[in-house]
């Protein structure tokens, strides 16, 4: 008698864009990273004796990835990568790929720090990366007194009501990345968003769900001072998977300096001055 060797079946292998990054998806096994904390980019080609697998180490906040060619969704991630951090050499597959049988193993990318470690004002820790410009508080509750806040405010890391005698105002925190024109990094902002109640309680509900895709319309309820009065930008807030904080988008079509600039970029200099104008208030 004899057995047929059964195949093993391959584990599905993905790379898919996302809003600000990407997911790896190996099996079972899912991973998300932020283009902003890729740290290192190693590629190298492995020889599978008929043809040649061009593969891509991603070093990112400690951890390690590996992505290939063979992974569904890699041309775009390719495309996408390149605009991510154009100091990439654009024939970097060309140059892995010859000669032929050479491992090539090559350094596409290494996160350069930047000048001055940054000291935190929310968490009070040295960063070497820019720390994200975050408000502890939506600028509504920051203008009530003490008392106010102690009888009428609830306050946490992600979540504020304002109770009035006739209604509840209601807020969630989230994140806005600003980029950047003349380098790959983005500045980061926590801001705080206003919602519906049925918006707010449907987060609330979905905080601890990983899986929880949706957006919600709000009105940003935080003032940055390079810009003035900041409140009341019409925004969608979106959620994503893996719990990281929803994401604020504001509406392209609303004339303020603020949303051209969100739009438009910023120079890496003036996000720098944006930081050590935080440090500075923070002491």
């Amino acid at each position: 008698m004899f057995w047929r060797k059964l195949k093993k079946k391959k584990q599905v292998e993905i790379v898919k864009l996302i809003t600000n990054g990407f997911e790896v998806i190996n099996g079972s096994t899912v991973s998300f990273v932020r283009w902003s904390s890729i740290e290192t980019l190693e590629a190298y080609k492995v020889d599978r004796f008929t043809t040649d697998e061009i593969c891509l180490n991603i070093g990112f906040n400690s951890k390690t990835v590996l992505v290939t060619e063979e992974f569904i969704g890699w041309r775009e991630f390719a495309i996408e990568l390149l605009k991510k951090i154009p100091t990439i050499d654009e024939n970097w597959e060309g140059n892995i790929a010859k000669p032929a049988f050479e491992i090539n193993k090559t350094q596409l990318y290494k996160k350069v720090p930047v000048e001055n470690t940054l000291v935190c004002s929310e968490c009070g820790k040295t960063h070497s990366e820019w720390p994200a410009l975050a408000f502890k508080a939506p600028a509504n509750y920051s203008f009530l007194t003490d008392l106010e806040k102690t009888e009428q405010g609830k306050l946490d890391s992600d979540f504020c009501e304002i109770h009035y005698t006739d209604q509840i105002d209601r807020y969630i925190r989230g994140r806005l990345v600003q980029k950047l024109n003349d380098a790959c990094e983005c500045l980061e902002y926590g801001l705080w968003v206003s919602l519906s109640e049925k918006s707010y309680l449907d987060y609330q509900e979905n905080y601890n769900n990983i899986n929880h895709k949706t957006s919600y319309f709000g009105w940003l309820c935080s003032n940055i001072e390079e810009y003035g009065n900041t409140s009341s930008i019409p925004c969608d807030v979106v959620t994503s998977s893996g719990n990281d904080r929803p994401e604020i988008f504001p509406h392209d079509d609303f004339d303020h300096d603020f949303v051209r600039d969100y739009y438009g970029g910023i120079s890496k200099l003036e996000a720098q001055k944006r930081i050590n104008e935080m440090i500075k208030n923070a002491r």
